[in-house]
């Protein structure tokens, strides 16, 4: 069955969430997601996103625009574009598909034959929180928490990262995580590599796909507050200052929650 479906809503991108000129990947990630979730029905869950930037989504007026390609007989498919509305121009576009629970057995049980395996890292309380924000970092970090496990940038000795992360309180009150939270976040930590940069290269991410693998709703809440997550990264290889990095989210009793895959690439 397929339908068309078109609505818009009107997004003023707001100050301090910059990572360089523009916004922070994650605020434009977390816009889409929420415009589909504000049009879905209920029983239809996000499950996985993919978009492109192709320009800098400046804190200014924007329009977001969303319309169902497809409606199936399981799940659907959305396009959401963000357009500066001063210009008329795209600045971002992305398409998010959503789904409605199966019921499945496996034998063994998935969490056994699945290849990505939890890192055996500290727990969250035991390692300190570090302030990501100008100088050192960008404008977005001070609205979120990161607790670093592996080395920071220019400090370390291979191109990999862990380290906990939250969406604390003062930036968002709740205890509970929301498909865009999830899918935006993965995007938060700087790009595994910067670990061996002599110095921190302005990079631009290229493309963004990332597949929710969890039901938001059971990760836990701790102390009445959203569940830290454990953040890791890895790149694959570099060519010509371009590269692809895996990221992944982990709730702390070691579930897969979010899987990324980016295309990054060195502009300077």
């Amino acid at each position: 069955m397929s339908e068309q479906l078109n609505f818009e809503s009107r997004w003023e991108v707001p100050d301090t969430w910059q990572q360089g000129r523009g916004a922070w990947g994650g605020l434009p990630i977390l816009t889409m997601v929420e415009a589909v979730v504000c049009n879905e029905v209920a029983k239809r869950e996000v499950r996985s996103i993919t978009v492109q930037i192709p320009e800098p989504v400046l804190p200014e007026a924007h329009r977001v625009l969303t319309r169902m390609i497809r409606r199936g007989s399981a799940m659907s498919m959305w396009q959401v574009d963000i357009i500066r509305e001063r210009e008329d121009l795209t600045v971002a576009f992305g398409q998010v598909v959503t789904g409605e629970d199966k019921d499945l057995t496996f034998d063994p049980s998935a969490d056994k034959w699945g290849t990505a395996i939890f890192p055996q890292v500290p727990a969250h309380d035991q390692v300190e929180i570090v302030q990501i924000r100008p100088p050192f970092g960008p404008d977005f970090g001070q609205h979120l928490e990161f607790r670093p496990i592996t080395p920071l940038p220019t400090m370390g000795t291979e191109a990999v990262v862990l380290g906990w992360i939250n969406l604390p309180q003062e930036t968002v009150a709740g205890g509970n995580w929301t498909s865009g939270q999830l899918l935006s976040t993965v995007d938060a930590w700087w790009p595994s590599p910067y670990t061996l940069m002599k110095t921190m290269r302005p990079v631009a991410t290229v493309s963004f796909s990332a597949n929710l693998l969890i039901d938001p709703k059971s990760i836990k809440s701790v102390a009445g507050e959203r569940s830290p997550l454990l953040h890791e990264s890895s790149v694959s290889s570099v060519h010509g200052g371009f590269m692809s990095e895996l990221r992944r989210l982990w709730t702390p009793d070691g579930r897969l929650v979010v899987e990324n895959l980016q295309s990054i690439m060195v502009i300077k």
